[in-house]
C-alpha cells in the first residue's frame, strides 16, 4: 500500500540507504532544473513524500515538487533490495506522476541512477540526456514523461 509520509520518514532512508555517501545536504526539495541550471524558488514549493508498505514496513519511497518553470520533479526513488523487481518502485513512480497532474504539471521529469533506469522506463520515462557522473559515483542521466 502506498501512502503520503512524512519528511523524517523519507530524510531518514535517503541518508541511510539511498545516498550514504552523498557529499552535499539533503533537503525536501532540490533547486535543481530540468536538463541544466537552478532555481532556488523551487525550495519553496510543497513537496510530497510516498512510502510503500508491506503490512507495517516501510519498503520503497519517492518524492516530488514542482518547478519553477512548471514542471514536476520526481526525486529519491529506493526500494528496499529484498523486494526488488516486484514493480513497487514503478507504482511509486506512478503515484507521484498522478501527483504531478493534481499539482497541474506540464511534464514530470528526473535524474535517475543508471540502475534503476529499467523503472523509469515501466512508468513511462523516456531518456532524454547521456548519462553523466554525479556525486553518488554512480552515473545518471535526466528523463521525463510528458502529462
Amino acid at each position: 500500500m502506498i501512502r503520503s509520509i512524512s519528511w523524517s520518514e523519507i530524510y531518514n532512508i535517503w541518508t541511510t540507504e539511498l545516498w550514504p555517501n552523498r557529499t552535499s545536504s539533503i533537503e525536501s526539495n532540490s533547486s535543481m532544473l530540468y536538463l541544466s541550471g537552478y532555481d532556488i524558488s523551487n525550495m519553496y514549493e510543497p513537496p510530497s513524500f510516498f512510502g510503500y508498505f508491506l503490512y507495517d514496513k516501510l519498503v520503497g519511497v519517492n518524492s516530488g515538487h514542482r518547478c519553477s518553470d512548471g514542471s514536476y520533479r520526481s526525486r529519491g526513488l529506493w526500494v528496499n533490495q529484498q523486494y526488488r523487481n516486484q514493480g513497487i518502485g514503478t507504482k511509486l513512480l506512478l503515484v507521484t506522476i498522478d501527483q504531478s497532474k493534481l499539482e497541474v504539471s506540464s511534464f514530470v521529469w528526473s535524474f535517475p541512477r543508471k540502475t534503476s533506469w529499467s523503472t523509469y522506463k515501466k512508468a513511462g520515462f523516456r531518456l532524454t540526456s547521456d548519462w553523466q557522473p554525479s556525486e553518488t559515483s554512480e552515473a545518471n542521466a535526466f528523463c521525463r514523461k510528458d502529462l
